[in-house]
């Protein structure tokens, strides 16, 4: 019976008596209910977007809907503050959504996993590589869960700076966190790609997903898509169309309904003439990529926020305005919301138990509540991708039921 219960129901369940709240915080009914919840399929989305006040400050909203973008059910308090803007969500998995303070060049190795559901956020410690153990570097994360061993793990690989600055010593130091083991933990690997700094990741089959490219192109160009097991840990490669290997410097990768997307940006030659998103259809298999859609310049289409259950596209443009395309009929209407292109995430919110047991309650993570591991400007590393357009959110899926109205985009 509990197990059918919302999660806010559950948690006013737990101060009846220490059998119930010992039933609800137990691992097995976790779990359980997560199962049932996933199979409803949540009708709540969490929408986080941020709009600039003046240089490097701001505000950062975080709200949940029903129906997107109509009326917000409830505005949320995200416990975890940016140095610098707004925090990077990493991806998310079952409820938990994985944040990293590490926004425009910071070396504060701040992370945290949050559950906004239960009002819980478990702090990471300080990882083994840091800019006070090895000086300059630059890294890329990735979070997913391991349902083999039901732990969350989020993945880091640094790349370490050489007297010249160059960040492409191979292979790089990847360390993963256990949420179950409660550390982080060196992974010997045979990497012989860079991930760059600026590549967003993907979740999917049981694998984080970056951008890789070969350490003589420096580290920015797109040539692969590289992956991480969570399971057996160990990298592999993944092809790229060769249109667009040729064609675009840079490329973000995102995750639909179990597939891997890609969105090219940057071409070789200069011409930014195209903005267009890509999809594998079948899992690893290269020829099975397909363009799903593509925007002139004219369109002004900057970055690829979220898919919607109608298979309608929420999109970023120039200036910051946030639209939904329709691939059907063509036609761009306007959501109202304006605000920092890169700021844009949107994503369904389940609601889940996890991270309810934890000892330490929703407290506020401060700017000047940084971790030992301290924060230290990055002026010094220049990522070789540098600052570019065109980013995607790291963890796309189908997000929500149409709305009822729109509004036309002028």
């Amino acid at each position: 019976m509990f197990s059918s219960f919302p999660v806010k129901l559950l948690l006013k369940c737990r101060c009846v008596c220490k059998a119930w709240d010992s039933l609800i915080t137990d691992p097995s009914f976790i779990d359980k209910h997560l199962k049932k919840t996933a199979a409803r399929k949540s009708e709540l989305l969490l929408f986080r977007y941020y709009i600039d006040v003046e240089a490097f400050k701001g505000n950062e909203h975080y709200f949940l809907y029903k129906t997107f973008p109509e009326n917000p059910v409830e505005e949320l308090h995200c416990p975890l503050k940016g140095f610098a803007r707004f925090i990077n969500i990493v991806g998310s998995c079952n409820g938990v959504i994985c944040l990293s303070d590490d926004f425009n060049g910071t070396y504060t190795d701040r992370a945290a996993l949050w559950n906004p559901s239960v009002r819980k956020i478990v702090s990471i410690p300080c990882p083994n590589v840091s800019f006070k153990s090895h000086g300059p570097f630059f890294h890329s994360l990735g979070f997913g869960f391991d349902s083999t061993t039901e732990d969350y793990k989020l993945v880091r690989v640094a790349y370490i700076g050489d007297d010249d600055f160059d960040f492409i010593d191979i292979p790089p130091l990847v360390e993963i966190y256990s949420l179950r083991e409660r550390h982080w933990k060196r992974v010997d690997n045979n990497l012989n790609y860079v991930i760059c700094e600026c590549s967003t990741s993907a979740f999917v089959n049981g694998a984080c997903h970056w951008v890789g490219s070969t350490p003589e192109t420096g580290g920015g160009v797109g040539q692969v898509i590289v992956t991480f097991s969570l399971e057996d840990e160990l990298f592999r490669e993944m092809e790229i169309p060769e249109c667009l290997v040729k064609e675009y410097s840079f490329m973000d990768i995102a995750a639909f309904d179990g597939s891997i997307l890609l969105v090219p940006f940057m071409k070789k030659n200069g011409k930014e003439d195209w903005f267009s998103v890509w999809i594998m259809r079948e899992y690893g298999v290269a020829r099975s990529w397909t363009k799903l859609f593509s925007f002139s310049k004219a369109e002004r289409v900057e970055r690829l926020v979220a898919f919607r259950q109608n298979g309608e596209v929420l999109l970023a443009k120039t200036g910051g305005k946030l639209v939904s395309y329709d691939p059907n009929t063509k036609k761009i209407t306007a959501t109202g919301i304006v605000g920092y292109a890169k700021s844009f995430y949107l994503d369904t919110l389940v609601d889940s138990l996890v991270l309810i047991g934890e000892s330490n309650e929703f407290t506020e993570i401060m700017e000047e509540d940084a971790s030992s591991c301290g924060s230290v400007s990055s002026c010094g590393s220049v990522s070789s991708c540098g600052s570019v357009s065109g980013s995607v959110s790291s963890s796309l899926m189908v997000i929500d039921k149409s709305s009822e109205e729109s509004t036309e985009e002028e």
